[in-house]
């Protein structure tokens, strides 16, 4: 064979062996002059290399190769034995990883001892956590005991990291529970350190083993009153058992006591805001302000929640305070140009909008202008704009049909919006958003068979999609008698999405239809409280007139008509009664 054949293939495996062995040198350092030692059955002198036995050589090259091949057991072992040659401390890192991932845990516990004589001087942490793992796989809960012992002692400035990292290492085993007994024995051996009381009660939890977590947790508190974590861990365990009464009766005694606990307080909030008790979320983030009035992440919450709750004002606050604190708080122009536009100051509005810069929300601040214009009766220039944009992906395609559908619907030119979304969906057939939107025109429009139509395939598409169910069951309760229908759509909404306003809304408005106003009531009051929004007062209104509280049903039209004058439920539901 001619020898330009062969060659491209030789100094490939040249320049291969050259490379293994130039990274196994630096791996180990200053470690020359191993004495070269032949393998087993090899009538070849022991060789060296840049001071490197060839034994060496060969276990690490093979430990290598056989761990990108996946060969778990074969690399382990061949890197164990480049370890006790090499006596090197990242080869024996090496070799340990490689051990414990192939399952070979008395050489992994082999190799933690083999680092104490290595490296005798080095941190002695990192012998012991190497152990401290493989005992754990092994299952030996008096070694285990000793060695953390041993840990705590050494890293008393680390000794919560390291509680709470034993304490979701030992979770994470396959039969948990076996470790409850080790847990409590180690917490009663640190009985006057917080730390191991709350690592106890997270495993506890875990291992539903509440009596004995409830207990730590209680130690936890008597030894640090007020300790922010091991509340945060009592209402992480409330509401994965889904008793949300609870959770909200702990915090709220808990913050009466602690009232600065911001990280507890702002999660609050937020659960607040899942369950859709947005009231209460933003009385949450507002007392937090108080105690932080630099806390971003508060005013962001209060300034969403503000606007959504028609507290304009106090959002148009929140969001100038961001942008006063974080000059380049882009996401902070987007709210506020919203707000300045529902408050009627459009010039600034655009202004705001128009100094976006981040190129992630330059796009969003596009389709904002779009709806500053439509909202200052400027229809053709917003729709002009929104024309003139050049999306960059599908997402951004579908963004812009909705927002010219939007502005289209909204200034009563629903025939339009329709044709508009027509030509979308043979553009991208079948898109959730676009079918959702249609469905909305139809039934606007009074074509309760075509809204019924992309509803029910929306349903089928996303089974579980409740502003699906919830559409399709307000407009059967609304334009049909279909309200036994009607009724198990939006009860199947409600499930999907509970506590959402709007739902409890269509809940409400099917009950009034069939003659059930005291539930209606009910219903639709909860949706006040949480949205105070002019199409849900429209809907209060009415059943609060036809029980005869004609003077209470004012009061919420007028309330709804300050937050959307220009509603059309609220419009016409106040021609009908003479409003």
């Amino acid at each position: 064979m001619p020898l330009s054949n062969t060659e491209p293939i030789l100094v490939k495996r040249v320049q291969s062996t050259f490379l293994a062995v130039a990274v196994l040198a630096v791996t180990l350092g200053g470690c020359v002059g191993i004495p070269a030692q032949p393998r087993a059955g090899s009538d070849t002198p022991g060789m060296q290399v840049a001071g490197l036995s060839e034994d060496l050589i060969y276990e690490y090259l093979l430990g290598s190769v056989a761990a990108r091949r996946g060969e778990g057991e074969t690399a382990a072992s061949a890197m164990f034995r480049a370890a006790q040659l090499s006596e090197n401390a990242d080869i024996t890192l090496q070799a340990f990883s490689l051990s414990m991932d192939a399952g070979l845990y008395e050489q992994a516990l082999e190799l933690s001892d083999l680092m104490g004589k290595i490296d005798p001087d080095g941190p002695p942490e990192r012998r012991l956590t190497m152990r401290l793992q493989a005992l754990i796989a092994l299952e030996q809960e008096d070694g285990v005991f000793d060695t953390l012992v041993s840990l705590v002692e050494i890293l008393p400035e680390g000794e919560s990291e390291l509680m709470t990292f034993v304490a979701q290492t030992l979770g994470r085993q396959s039969d948990p529970g076996r470790w409850i007994e080790l847990m409590t024995r180690f917490a009663d051996y640190f009985d006057s350190r917080p730390s191991a009381q709350i690592a106890l009660a997270w495993f506890g939890y875990r291992t539903g083993e509440v009596a004995i977590a409830e207990e730590a947790m209680s130690r936890a508190m008597a030894l640090r009153p007020g300790w922010e974590d091991a509340a945060m861990l009592k209402l992480s365990h409330l509401r994965e058992q889904g008793d949300n009464e609870a959770a909200s009766a702990y915090v709220i005694a808990f913050l009466e006591a602690f009232p600065d606990r911001s990280r507890l307080r702002l999660t609050y909030g937020r659960f607040l805001a899942e369950q859709n008790d947005n009231i209460a979320a933003l009385a949450q983030f507002e007392k937090l302000l108080e105690y932080e009035p630099q806390n971003i992440d508060a005013r962001y919450a209060a300034g969403v929640l503000s606007q959504n709750l028609a507290g304009l004002p106090a959002a148009r606050g929140h969001f100038e305070a961001i942008l006063a604190a974080q000059p380049d708080e882009d996401r902070a122009r987007l709210y506020l140009g919203q707000i300045l536009s529902e408050l009627g100051d459009t010039e600034a509005a655009l202004d705001l909008l128009g100094e976006v810069a981040d190129p992630e929300l330059y796009f969003d601040a596009q389709i904002r202008i779009g709806f500053v214009l439509a909202d200052a009766k400027r229809v053709d220039e917003a729709l002009s704009h929104l024309s003139d944009l050049t999306p960059k992906s599908q997402d951004d395609q579908v963004r812009m049909y909705l927002a010219r559908e939007q502005v289209l619907r909204e200034s009563d030119q629903a025939e339009k919006a329709l044709s508009l979304l027509n030509a979308a969906l043979i553009d991208i057939p079948d898109h959730p958003d676009l079918l959702y939107s249609r469905g909305l025109v139809t039934a606007l429009l009074d074509r309760i068979e075509d809204h019924e139509r992309d509803m029910r395939r929306l349903i089928e598409m996303e089974p579980d999609n409740p502003h699906a169910y919830n559409a399709l069951g307000y407009t059967l309760a609304d334009k049909t008698d279909r309200l036994a229908e009607a009724q198990e759509l939006i009860e199947k909404a409600l499930a999907l999405l509970p506590g959402d306003p709007f739902i409890l809304d269509s809940l409400g408005w099917v009950h009034y239809r069939r003659g059930e106003l005291e539930v209606a009531l009910e219903y639709l009051q909860m949706a006040m409280e949480q949205q105070p929004d002019a199409e849900i007062a429209a809907h209060l209104g009415e059943v609060l007139w036809t029980l005869g509280q004609k003077d209470q049903a004012v009061l919420i039209w007028q309330d709804g008509q300050r937050n959307n004058p220009e509603n059309a439920v609220l419009i016409e539901t106040l021609q009908k009664f003479g409003q």
